[in-house]
């Protein structure tokens, strides 16, 4: 084996250990929250985000969770039947839903974990910019090869 076609195995492997530490944390860290709250990552992470801005629109929600309106409707949907989040018709724009924490929410809040989207989040935000594009440039010949282009992002681990 000529030492490029090392290099090349070399770079392969090195991707799929990174991608498997990165996905095993993740589940970890989902199924740990489940356990501990009852309720899912995706469903904690907005619970959050509502933690720290109470009485946002779906489409705030949506903003702040880097996820399509109707995946956050959804969610606080599941929040709402749960008795986490009350949501209100606004008084600005009667199209518009406010979601705001019920008490059982904060009393959630004060008890979960964090969410194991955050800390992706978190470490996102820490990267460079040039870092990012990187990132960015390097993940878009993978999602191609395995067609998922078309694919509609959810909130993490959310059905």
């Amino acid at each position: 084996m000529s030492t490029d076609s090392r290099t090349t195995a070399d770079s392969r492997q090195t991707i799929l250990s990174q991608i498997r530490v990165l996905v095993a944390q993740l589940h970890r860290s989902a199924r740990t929250v489940e356990r501990k709250t009852g309720i899912t990552n995706a469903q904690l992470f907005l619970l959050r985000q509502l933690g720290e801005v109470d009485g946002l629109s779906i489409n705030d929600l949506a903003a702040r969770a880097r996820t399509s309106q109707s995946t956050a409707s959804i969610v606080a949907k599941r929040l709402a039947v749960a008795g986490l989040v009350a949501r209100a018709q606004s008084t600005a724009d009667g199209r518009s839903t406010i979601l705001s924490l019920t008490p059982a929410g904060r009393r959630m809040l004060r008890k979960a974990p964090p969410p194991p989207a955050q800390s992706l989040f978190d470490g996102i935000d820490a990267l460079t910019d040039a870092e990012a594009r990187a990132l960015a440039k390097a993940l878009r010949p993978l999602i191609r090869k395995l067609h998922l282009e078309s694919e509609q992002p959810t909130v993490l681990f959310e059905e």
